[in-house]
This record gives structure tokens, sequence and C-alpha cells, in this order.
């Protein structure tokens, strides 16, 4: 995060314009809503072949279903799993006021919703949690605590938010941080009275006083984000993240993981994937991709990320070979690590 010192937080910061094609529902897919806590959420569910898994999948740090995460959706149903991909309490087309609040416990009791809503829609299906960026982080938190997950897939993963609080120290300077916490404790102040939150923008160009305002964060949102989209953020949700540190619980963690970082992210630092991958073994599958945080949600990026997942999901979802005799050396305990893609495929 780079931004100055004498910036103010905009309390009337506007929705981003963009000439995407907007939030229509795709084809394939049925509208739907299930509670969560005291508010609704909304997603699609797309209906699979009844031999795959059942995804549950949700965006990162102030997304929406509707910025990238579709075709993700769509290429994942089209290798026969359903998939059920939501907008947490408070983003997007879900219910939950004041807008644009993220808070930590909520969206992993929002994931919690929608794998109770899924598991009513295919109840046989293995369940596969599905995260990026901010949400892979939760979906390794739920992960580790439930036992009837049978995959994880993380891309662009945010795994430790020490990690990311210190890069944006670095990238920020300390004067900077200090004022994002000021406006932070100050936000929390007034949600404590019941006011409105002083929102910050999510994202902004590098010296603005933004959440993301790293040189490619302002045009990577504009990239995939949809024409109503909330360029806005409670700032009092930034207090919390350096306490958040999924990568402590890969341990816990007993399913197949399919880890995708990207080399040249500016946003989600990847020594805590090399670690998870690292702790979590055998169990890991590790996938490197010479580019940045914001170029995986369009494009032949996000073609080649969605080619490892199913490949990924054909692997972990196989049945297990009955053992033989023969059978007596070790498992591997070292995570599968493929060499890093420096190009996208041609499209496709």
């Amino acid at each position: 995060m780079s931004a100055s010192d004498d910036a103010s937080p905009d309390n009337s910061a506007t929705p981003l314009t963009t000439d995407s094609a907007g939030t229509r529902e795709p084809s394939c897919a049925e509208a739907v809503t299930f509670d969560s806590g005291d508010s609704r959420c909304r997603g699609w569910w797309f209906e699979g072949t009844g031999v795959g898994a059942m995804v549950v999948m949700a965006h990162g740090l102030g997304g929406t279903v509707a910025g990238g995460l579709a075709g993700y959706a769509q290429a994942l149903h089209h290798a026969g799993h359903s998939v059920l991909v939501f907008d947490y309490r408070h983003f997007g087309r879900s219910d939950g006021e004041p807008r644009q609040l993220l808070g930590i416990k909520r969206q992993q009791q929002d994931y919690t919703a929608a794998i109770d809503y899924a598991r009513g829609r295919a109840p046989t299906l293995p369940l596969v949690l599905w995260g990026t960026s901010f949400s892979s982080a939760h979906v390794i938190t739920l992960a580790a605590r439930r036992d009837d997950v049978a995959a994880v897939i993380a891309m662009n993963p945010m795994l430790d938010g020490r990690a990311s609080s210190l890069l944006k120290l670095k990238q920020a300077g300390l004067g900077t941080f200090l004022h994002m916490t000021g406006v932070g404790l100050a936000d929390l102040a007034r949600g404590c009275v019941g006011r409105e939150p002083r929102y910050l923008p999510l994202a902004g160009e590098p010296g603005t006083l933004a959440a993301l305002s790293t040189p490619d964060a302002l045009t990577g949102v504009l990239s995939f984000a949809d024409d109503d989209f909330d360029n806005r953020i409670a700032p009092r949700a930034l207090l919390g993240l350096g306490l958040y540190r999924p990568v402590t619980r890969a341990r816990q963690v007993r399913c197949p993981v399919l880890l995708q970082l990207c080399l040249r992210d500016s946003v989600a630092p990847i020594a805590p994937g090399y670690r998870l991958a690292e702790a979590l073994g055998s169990r890991a599958t590790l996938k490197t991709y010479d580019t940045g945080h914001f170029e995986i949600y369009e494009g032949d990026w996000q073609a080649a990320l969605t080619d490892d997942q199913r490949e990924f999901l054909a692997q972990a979802l196989a049945p297990s070979p009955a053992p033989t005799s023969a059978s007596t050396a070790p498992p591997n305990e070292s995570p599968q690590h493929t060499p890093d893609k420096t190009a996208p495929p041609t499209a496709r």
C-alpha cells in the first residue's frame, strides 16, 4: 500500500465506472439465495452432472461474484462439477447493512451457510472449498476445522495477515501506515455508536489513501469489475487483518490442497504459500505463474489456472488405488511443485 500522509478518507467515494458486461446471470446458472446470520446471501448455482464435486466459492477483499468469478465457476461446471458462487453479506447482490463492511467471522459464517445450502442441493457430492486472494484464508481456516472437505483450491492466496501487513508497511512507509490505522480506529469508534462507516477507496492510485494502492491495483480491479462495483471499504475492517494467519493451521488440514501462486503478486506475499506447501507435505500441489495478482481473473491466465484446477480435482477426487503387498515404500512427504508458467497458453 502506498499513500500520502496528507490524504483524507472520502465518505462520498463513488463506485467505479467500468465497461464490463455487468452482472447478468450466466445462461447455465440459477440465481439462488440463502440465509446467513441476520441477512440473506445471493449467488449463482451451477448444476453439475452429479458425478463431480460440489464446489463452493467466493471472492476476496471487496470483490463480488460478478468480478471475475463467473469464468472460473463456468469452467468447473463444464468439467462436470456443481458450483455455488456467492457474495458475502454487505457486498455485491447480498443483503447486509452497512455496505462494504468486511468481517472475518461473518464471512466464515457465510461460507458455512453456503456449504449448508449446497449440501441441500447435492448431498452426496464431495465438498471442495475454492478461494481467491482473501477468501483463500477462509477456505484454509474452514478446512482445518472440518472433516468433510475433500479438497481445497487457494488461488493467489492471502495466507498470513502479518506478512501482508508488513508488506503494506514497507510499501507505504510508517507515516502512511499509522495514518491508515488511525482512520480505521476512528471508523471503529463510529461503528460502536451506530454511525455509518467513513469509507476509504478499496483500490486507488499510488500515493492515495486506499486499502489497495499498489501500481497495479486500480487498473487491475477496473479490468474485471462489473458495472455497479462499489469501490469502497469500511476501514474498521482493516484493523484485524494482521492477526489473521491461516498459514499456522496447516497441520490441521487433512485434505489435498492446490496452491496457485502468482510470482509477481503485489498484494498477497507468496512466501506464506511456500511455507504452507511445506507444512502440508504430500497433501499440497503447488503451481506458480509468472504474473500479477489481478491478471488471473480474465483471459489467457484465467484459462491456464482453470486448466490446472480441473486437473487437480480429477486427481484429488479419484478413488485411491487398493494397497498391494509390493507397495512398501513410504508415502512422499514433499509437496508436488510444478515449475513456473512464464506465459499462459494460447486462448482457446
